[in-house]
């Protein structure tokens, strides 16, 4: 594919997002605001919930950082992985009238959640920004590191998009699959929850599933300590979880290529 190619295909890409977001809530009051105001709403009745059920219990890293901040530096992680891998299990069938258009470049259909969910995670990041401000907690020596943190969540869910979304077309129940295990691998990662509790309390097997096996732990513990500075970064774990988004993404853009030859006959 030439270089033109694909810069022309991600600037389609990019006005498609831009008009799914418009059409998503056109006949809505709300509008936009439904696409962000729900997804807040649920993260404020954790944050009020679990800050009550984590007093005393955030360990010696966290135990001067304010729970909402605690909470919603990763959430705005894992706000971009949710609803871009959450929407990708519908997105070919949506847009499936051009997918019978034999020059459409239909890889870049898996890309159109990205504006909606770069929205969410602006305002939850301008959240952080406010919070930190309020409480007077300055930026971590290393916070620049939350950069490469980002570009690894955005492999990770664009692999998992690609492969979602290729795999959904031919296996309907993978949309009611989906966000199952999205939401499981939530309770999973340390985002309401300090690491430290599972050390001191966890099982060995609870232990390796969520702090050796899941990707989005490392993401966690390294963006609070690069923002925050509440630990050194940890090199080796940031360019082995990079690694393996890397293979996520060529994975599952590979299973994708692999599948889209029966696209237009299924849908």
């Amino acid at each position: 594919m030439r270089k033109s190619g694909i810069v022309d295909s991600l600037l389609l890409a990019w006005m498609l997002a831009r008009q799914d977001l418009k059409n998503r809530y056109a006949g809505s009051y709300a509008g936009i605001a439904w696409n962000v105001g729900v997804p807040l709403l649920y993260a404020i009745i954790n944050v009020v919930v679990f800050s009550i059920l984590m007093s005393g219990r955030m360990g010696v890293r966290y135990g001067d950082i304010p729970f909402a901040l605690f909470y919603f530096l990763p959430f705005s992680l894992w706000i971009f992985f949710s609803e871009v891998v959450g929407r990708s299990t519908g997105i070919l069938r949506e847009y499936g009238y051009l997918i019978n258009k034999i020059a459409f470049p239909f890889w870049v259909l898996p890309l159109i959640p990205l504006a909606s969910a770069l929205l969410s995670q602006l305002i939850i990041l301008s959240i952080v920004a406010g919070l930190m401000a309020y409480n007077g907690i300055p930026l971590g020596d290393m916070a620049a590191v939350y950069g490469l943190v980002w570009i690894a969540c955005v492999l990770i869910t664009l692999g998992v998009s690609y492969a979602v979304s290729a795999v959904a077309v031919y296996i309907p129940d993978v949309a009611q699959i989906v966000p199952v295990l999205v939401n499981v691998m939530f309770w999973l990662t340390p985002i309401l929850y300090p690491a430290t509790l599972v050390e001191e309390r966890g099982a060995l097997w609870v232990r390796k599933l969520i702090m050796d096996y899941n990707p989005f732990y490392y993401l966690t513990e390294i963006s609070r300590h690069a923002v925050f500075g509440t630990a050194a970064i940890e090199w080796h774990s940031l360019f082995v979880v990079t690694l393996i988004a890397v293979v996520i993404l060529v994975a599952g853009f590979s299973l994708f290529r692999k599948l889209k030859s029966g696209f237009a006959d299924v849908i």
